[in-house]
């Protein structure tokens, strides 16, 4: 016989409700390579492939970084190809990864937000209304059309009428004042020579046209700096919508210092000789780990050059995560940080959130609580049991608390999570003092 006893369902009947299952945090472990594209592989950019082997990624790109993350002990990394760092729309849909470091093929040029611009040089204000049709400025296809009258503040015109520098303040004034145009561009202008940039940096601002049209006689001025019709020069490093922790290396200090204050930006230092191979090792030591650590002090494959306390203290105030080469115990991780904290912050951030989604979601799937204040109480005491148990008891972070209240019928949910920056996170600075 087999199967449940009839008696027993009789009796007793037992409905069983599976709990689901807890969400997976795979992708906080998983890192995405922005690389050049090898020759062949042009029109593979924008695409996100996963590799398990440097043979993987040889076929991409002929950029050896990823093999630093394979070295700390990581089996898979994932290779975006890409000619510029405008990643907006290749990174908007990606959920597979938590952590996009900046390979050496970029440098801090290609890092820095730059906006597109264009120059507009007025060189003879009355001929721009010499004729019988007056001369126009086109700006991503809203046309400002030369008058000598007197214009209105915003409308579709300019004042062409006393003198090359009036008429470029004019110019600017009814670009910013315009309010398509105000929105897309903004122009600044000296004498007689007026500066429109893109607002937004990066390449965007690069399909911004900008035409001039000389409707009959000599021209009054000319556009420069701008390629095929566009403004040029919009560059840089951008990532829309994603969130997830990004790392780029130089060895220039200063550009390095602007890029540590950054949300979940790590900023690394890194010699012209080895460019980023220390801060892929690091990420790959990190990520590769069992439990959420910083890492500290770890051995480290390369000499990056910091080899002075004066170097060594420079690069500490800044945040900036570094590389300490020790006579006696090698090359060292000397700092690992991400927007001036410690390097697991970001990681216990993410990972908190989904785990207490994660946990609410079973908890109400088991229980299908009403709502009341009794049922939001005891999914609060549940959330902060699991909550402790998880990630202050293991010493991953100092404090927690979440509060459920209810709200319109519905439970929303608050908490503060507080977490520590390890001793050995920083340097711990003593005094000796003799006594007699």
């Amino acid at each position: 016989m087999s199967g449940r006893d009839l008696l027993l369902d009789y009796a007793f009947p037992i409905q069983a409700i599976e709990a689901l299952a807890q969400p997976s945090t795979a992708y906080l472990n998983r890192v995405c390579v922005v690389a050049k594209p090898k020759s062949g592989q042009e029109a593979n950019v924008g695409t996100v492939y996963q590799c398990l082997s440097m043979i993987d990624v040889a076929v991409r790109t002929n950029n050896t970084n990823a093999q630093q993350l394979f070295n700390a002990g990581l089996t898979q990394v994932y290779i975006l190809l890409a000619n510029d760092l405008d990643l907006a729309t290749f990174l908007a849909t990606e959920n597979r990864f938590f952590t996009t470091l900046i390979s050496d093929d970029f440098d801090k040029d290609d890092i820095t937000a730059n906006q597109a611009q264009g120059v507009f040089t007025v060189s003879d204000y009355a001929h721009l209304t010499d004729s019988s049709s007056n001369d126009t400025i086109t700006i991503n296809g809203v046309v400002l059309t030369a008058q000598t009258g007197a214009v209105v503040a915003g409308e579709a015109t300019f004042q062409a009428a006393t003198s090359n520098n009036a008429t470029a303040s004019s110019i600017a004034s009814q670009i910013n004042a315009h309010a398509t145009l105000k929105n897309v561009v903004i122009a600044t202008v000296v004498n007689n020579v007026i500066t429109v940039k893109a607002k937004e940096g990066g390449s965007a601002g690069n399909l911004i046209t900008a035409v001039y049209t000389n409707a009959g006689g000599s021209a009054g001025g000319a556009w420069t700096g701008i390629v095929s019709g566009k403004l040029a020069g919009g560059d840089g490093l951008f990532l829309g919508t994603w969130n997830g922790v990004v790392g780029v290396s130089s060895d220039d200090v200063a550009f390095l210092e602007a890029q540590a204050v950054i949300s979940k930006r790590t900023a690394f230092f890194g010699n012209a000789t080895n460019g980023a191979k220390s801060m892929f090792f690091a990420f790959g030591k990190l990520l590769s780990s069992a439990t959420w650590k910083n890492q500290q002090y770890v051995e480290m494959p390369v000499n990056d050059g910091i080899d002075t306390i004066a170097e060594a203290l420079n690069l500490y105030n800044s945040r900036i995560s570094f590389v300490l080469n020790s006579i006696q115990y090698g090359n060292r991780l000397a700092l690992f940080t991400n927007n001036r904290k410690a390097i697991v912050a970001p990681y216990l951030s993410e990972l908190f959130q989904i785990m207490m989604q994660g946990w609410g979601v079973g908890y109400i799937a088991l229980n299908q609580p009403a709502y009341t204040i009794l049922q939001a109480s005891l999914l609060e005491d549940y959330l902060a049991g699991e909550a402790d148990k998880t990630f202050v008891q293991t010493n991953l972070i100092e404090s927690v608390s979440v509060q459920i209240s209810l709200v319109e019928n519905n439970f929303t949910a608050s908490g503060n999570l507080q977490i520590a920056e390890p001793k050995a996170l920083w340097r711990v600075n003593s005094v000796l003092t003799e006594t007699a």
